[in-house]
């Protein structure tokens, strides 16, 4: 089974669906409850894995969590996804960097990361520390974000 991960609802991280739902038709979308309600009336046809944060999808060789965060748009839930197997996680925005992170992986500490998410991301202080908390809870080996540099975790090297 194919899978498509849809962090939150934003046109960046959602747009190009139908791209990948005609190459992948078959394809099961990952994202949240919200979102699983928001595609059908964007005129979205897929089947969805609504998710929230005691979400664990097992098949094959994969094991992926997922984690509820208040994004964006009016803090409603967005998720990211922790590929236990592997290591990698799809952090969304949540640790995103400037630039251009096309061809280049950065090495630095995961914590330190996932401890420097500012307000800006997250601008209500229970959900920004509960966000944070639940990232200090894992330790991956990668770190895939939305936007800018991914990252291999040096705190595990």
């Amino acid at each position: 089974m194919d899978y498509i991960f849809v962090s939150h609802m934003e046109s960046d991280e959602y747009g190009g669906i139908r791209i990948f739902l005609e190459r992948y038709p078959d394809a099961k979308v990952i994202c949240s409850r919200l979102a699983s309600r928001e595609l059908p009336g964007l005129g979205v046809e897929c089947e969805c894995v609504a998710a929230d944060g005691d979400t664990v999808i097992e098949e094959g060789d994969i094991s992926l969590k997922t984690i509820t965060y208040p994004c964006e748009v009016h803090l409603q839930d967005g998720i990211i996804a922790y590929e236990q197997n592997s290591g990698i996680l799809y952090s969304s925005d949540l640790m995103q960097s400037p630039g251009d992170g096309r061809d280049t992986v950065e090495e630095c500490g995961y914590l330190p990361r996932a401890e420097s998410i500012s307000p800006v991301r997250i601008p209500n202080e229970k959900g920004l520390e509960d966000t944070k908390r639940k990232l200090a809870s894992i330790s991956p080996r990668f770190v895939a974000v939305g936007h800018g540099f991914c990252f291999v975790n040096a705190d595990i090297m």
